[in-house]
């Protein structure tokens, strides 16, 4: 037998419990904001920081590939320290000897690799002015005013 509804009770709590929908923004990353412009401003930062890192790796590439394009435009090398010298076997037993040289993609890896763990002062003080300049200024800020 199915229970009837009090009507009267029905319409109080009908009254008493409100739903609404909203829309909820979600960024690239996956971070939920409720306003818009929220979402749109961390949107905006999200998409500033990837196109310094975009612009960072850039120059990291460029300044390898000058030092490469040295190396190669002066006819230069490098090679093992520990062995700067390969001894090959010829079959009738004469030894054959050769450089041991380092192939282009080693030297840029270990660039690559140096760089990326250098904590210098220039990397710092880039990082620093990448932020600045992508930094729109606060409508508070005092030097923004007109006196």
């Amino acid at each position: 037998m199915k229970k009837k509804i009090d009507t009267k009770k029905y319409q109080q709590f009908k009254d008493e419990i409100k739903t609404e929908l909203e829309t909820v923004y979600i960024t690239t990353t996956g971070d939920k904001f409720l306003k818009k412009m929220d979402a749109f401003r961390a949107e905006s930062q999200i998409q500033q920081a990837k196109e310094s890192e975009e612009r960072r790796r850039k120059i990291i590439m460029s300044m390898v590939e000058i030092l490469i394009r040295v190396l190669k435009e002066n006819n230069w090398g490098v090679f093992y320290k520990s062995e700067p010298m390969q001894t090959l076997t010829l079959q009738n037993d004469s030894p054959l000897l050769r450089i041991n040289e380092v192939d282009d993609d080693v030297v840029e890896s270990a660039v690559l690799s140096v760089i990326e763990n250098l904590k210098t002062k220039e990397l710092t003080d880039w990082t620093k002015k990448e932020k600045e300049d992508t930094t729109p200024p606060s409508p508070t800020d005092s030097s923004q005013t007109k006196s």
